[in-house]
């Protein structure tokens, strides 16, 4: 069994409302046959959707058993209306399923500034309600979809002590992806029994191992949710923090992450290649991150990548104007393996085209002990196209 249906007790549906032109599948929506406990990161943008409001403030409560999700529309920048509607939908969806809407959830993608088509939503929301089946996992993530060319699912099982436990997860997300604690549309399930405290913990380092970690185009989302829900069917001795078992999923979750980040990344609006950007030697983890993460925004130097030409110049220019103190004269640069500066002069190395489908960029300051790592894409013809035609 693929995708987020894979642990036990998980149902999934998708139906198509009338939101995406296509006519493809465009509201969906993930069940638990019984409550589970839930975590969740979202978006620091401070222009965010009503759906992610609504849901931010219900899974505070730590339960939850289902999700809404529709694509297509963000649900954002429309007024008051955005939050009535995303209640309305919630409201219809809990009184389907018999459950409390303070344990339905929300999450919306798409285009920013349009109206709900509400009226269309909740008069699919019972059929869709009557479709959900353990078959449909991977439904549910391509109904999810909106610019990615792929549906994103993971899958991983585990053993806690002598029992099975499966983890599960599904993304959208191939632009505007430059998240804080979030990523575009990410949800993951699991059938594990685990206490609250360690499933918010180790979601909270997932998250920041993985989602944080990559960057498309520099822009964040108002819609990135990030949520998992954990039903305890697998009927494992609870896990605890800190216990072994803990060190067991919190290793199993991270890998569904990164999986599910790296399919963002190759899935990212027009690009052609993966890159790695590792910054080491830095004095502090925070100079390591903004370095990262300014090389990994260059337009330059994505657009260099794209070419092929391992003009590697941009990589110097772009660590020397982020907003950190180095010393320029201890500053190593390597194109995958081969040294293209050291000690900030040229090693004058023939570093030849950048082929193959992965890219890696590593800057050695010399100036600490620590290390970061950002993941990214080239940037091409194709993402310009797609960005200047999104609407229309």
């Amino acid at each position: 069994m693929k995708g987020v249906t894979a642990p036990q007790g998980f149902l999934a549906s998708t139906i198509s409302c009338g939101i995406k032109r296509s006519k493809r599948d465009d509201l969906a929506l993930l069940y638990s046959e019984v409550p589970c406990l839930c975590a969740a990161t979202f978006t620091t943008n401070k222009m965010k959707s009503g759906s992610v409001v609504l849901a931010e403030t219900r899974v505070k409560n730590g339960i939850s058993q289902a999700v809404i999700v529709n694509s297509g529309n963000a649900n954002c920048c429309v007024g008051k209306k955005e939050l009535r509607d995303a209640e309305d939908m919630t409201g219809v969806a809990a009184r389907s399923m018999d459950l409390d809407p303070d344990h339905v959830l929300i999450a919306s993608t798409g285009i920013i500034g349009r109206s709900l088509p509400i009226k269309k939503i909740k008069s699919k929301i019972g059929a869709l309600v009557k479709g959900l089946k353990k078959a449909n996992g991977s439904k549910f993530a391509k109904a999810i979809m909106t610019t990615d060319t792929v549906p994103k699912e993971v899958v991983t099982e585990i053993k806690i002590g002598p029992t099975k436990v499966k983890i599960a997860g599904a993304a959208k997300g191939a632009g505007m992806i430059c998240p804080d604690m979030a990523t575009m549309l990410a949800f993951f399930t699991t059938d594990a029994a685990i206490e609250k405290g360690a499933l918010k913990l180790a979601f909270k380092e997932a998250v920041a191992d993985s989602f944080n970690r990559i960057t498309i185009d520099g822009d964040m989302s108002t819609n990135d949710s990030a949520i998992i829900f954990a039903n305890g069917l697998a009927g494992n001795k609870t896990i605890k923090k800190n216990s072994a078992g803990y060190f067991k999923f919190i290793k199993a979750l991270k890998f569904v992450a990164t999986e599910l980040a790296r399919k963002m990344i190759l899935d990212g609006e027009g690009a052609t290649k993966f890159v790695e950007i590792v910054i080491k030697g830095a004095k502090t983890q925070k100079d390591a991150d903004i370095i990262a993460r300014h090389v990994a925004d260059s337009s330059l130097i994505k657009t260099m990548i794209a070419g092929g030409d391992p003009n590697w110049g941009r990589v110097a220019a772009s660590v020397g104007s982020a907003d950190v103190k180095i010393n320029k004269d201890r500053v190593d640069i390597y194109i995958g393996n081969k040294s293209a500066m050291k000690n900030g002069a040229s090693t004058n190395a023939s570093l030849g085209a950048l082929k193959g489908k992965e890219v890696k960029i590593t800057v050695d300051l010399k100036s600490g002990r620590s290390s970061s790592r950002i993941w990214t894409c080239d940037l091409t013809e194709e993402y310009v196209k797609i960005n200047a035609e999104y609407e229309t």
